[in-house]
């Protein structure tokens, strides 16, 4: 059983009162040094962490360009059918190929004096380019192997900063700042029903104006809202994590606002990232971060001493194609759609079957066929003596897979039975 972590009866009782972004970051000085140590990098005097060790090569120094252009609000895409990375914010478009001494920035070509390399499959790219572009300054310790970069169109936003507490005619709960000029990210269960919303930021202002739902996917309960406010402090975002990871959780459970927990990533999977770090009612649509402030995920749900959150990568992936006045959801009916993503991993005759949860599932109906056209017979579940199954993680169920068979999965929603997902072949070992 999920528990979604909004708060119902929560009312706050006091009114609490340069232009181009940093492109690429920094790319290098040229260094005297041959020291062994570990290099660091510093941007605005904040340490920023790779999933991989910079390096010196042929006297610069290059850095994991994810880790980079995600420290600077850019969302990074690798294009394997080109060997090509492409960074993308709302101003600028990159495309840089491995072993290429030309990049394209907004569709000009740019000559770079150390090419891309890959390196345990990281890319890696010099720190002088990206500081050419941005306008930093850039300077080297040799004593310490530290890099540091100092912009004044970059600013790293505190996480606090970025989250936002949300109370509707309906609940209480949390959001997270997607960007400056008022978009902000919440769960779909969050503004169900609902028609009013007030806003409380970290700086103690309030909004209760004009809300917006601009982007909505109730199955995966994600909500996409603006608002008529400019100069919000948005999160930085991060798509890259692995299991270990520290996390900081901050939102507004039983209503205290921008409250953080700590924990570490348990597990995840291409819909849930699974911590330690604990959340409860009043929660919902927070912010998970990593150890650099860096938003990786919407905290959303909890079961089992499992605390879930919505990775962002699939916010980000919403849509952002309506304009529905808040004030209209009251109306808004959600007609969700069969489950999505069946899928299935194995060990040894054994097969551990997931797929994407429905929000607002009352339970599933697993059906199974030794054919792939059927016919398809409910599935019963021995431990508890019906047909009834339940969304889990890190798999919903385990079964024995001595011969191939074809599996089917369907929500029920308030009683409804949705719509069949697709079949999802189960082949033996």
């Amino acid at each position: 059983m999920l528990y979604w972590c909004f708060r119902k009866d929560v009312i706050p009782t006091k009114r609490i009162c340069r232009g181009f972004f940093l492109f690429l970051l920094l790319c290098t000085c040229s260094i005297q040094t041959t020291a062994a140590s570990a290099i660091r990098v510093n941007l605005n005097g904040k340490a920023i962490s790779f999933d991989a060790q910079p390096f010196i090569d042929n006297g610069r120094v290059l850095v994991p360009m994810r880790g980079i252009l995600e420290s600077l609000g850019y969302t990074v895409y690798w294009q394997s059918h080109t060997q090509t990375v492409l960074a993308v914010n709302e101003n600028t478009r990159i495309s840089l190929p491995l072993g290429s001494n030309k990049v394209s920035v907004n569709g000009k070509s740019v000559s770079i004096d150390a090419p891309a390399q890959l390196k345990n499959s990281r890319t890696f790219v010099p720190l002088r380019f990206l500081a050419e572009y941005s306008g930093a300054d850039v300077s080297w310790n040799g004593r310490t192997s530290t890099v540091s970069i100092t912009s004044d169109t970059v600013s790293m936003v505190s996480a606090k900063d970025s989250v936002v507490y949300i109370q509707t005619n309906k609940m209480q709960g949390s959001g997270v700042v997607l960007s400056s000029d008022g978009l902000i990210a919440t769960n779909f269960h969050m503004i169900e029903n609902a028609s009013t919303a007030q806003f409380l930021f970290n700086d103690g202002s309030i909004y209760q104006g004009k809300t917006t739902v601009v982007g909505l996917d109730p199955e995966a309960d994600i909500a996409l809202l603006k608002i008529s406010k400019t100069g919000l402090k948005a999160a930085s975002i991060s798509t890259s994590y692995a299991i270990g990871d520290a996390v900081t959780a901050i939102g507004s459970p039983d209503g205290s606002r921008n409250k953080e927990t700590t924990g570490i990533i348990i597990g995840f999977d291409q819909d849930i990232i699974s911590t330690s770090a604990v959340i409860s009612h009043g929660s919902s649509g927070g912010g998970l971060f990593n150890s650099n402030g860096q938003l990786i995920g919407m905290t959303s749900a909890y079961s089992d001493q499992q605390y879930l959150s919505i990775p962002i990568s699939l916010v980000k992936q919403v849509p952002q194609n309506l304009s529905i006045p808040l004030s209209e959801m009251k109306n808004y009916t959600y007609t969700p759609h069969g489950p999505e993503n069946l899928r299935y991993t194995k060990s040894g005759n054994y097969a551990y079957v997931s797929w994407s949860p429905v929000y607002g599932a009352d339970y599933y109906y697993v059906s199974f066929s030794r054919n792939q056209n059927g016919p398809f017979t409910h599935m019963k579940n021995t431990t508890l003596g019906n047909d009834h199954w339940y969304w889990g993680f890190p798999q919903c169920f385990g079964i024995t897979a001595n011969k191939t068979f074809y599996l089917k999965v369907t929500a029920v929603v308030n009683g409804v039975p949705t719509a069949d997902s697709e079949v999802l072949k189960v082949i033996a070992r």
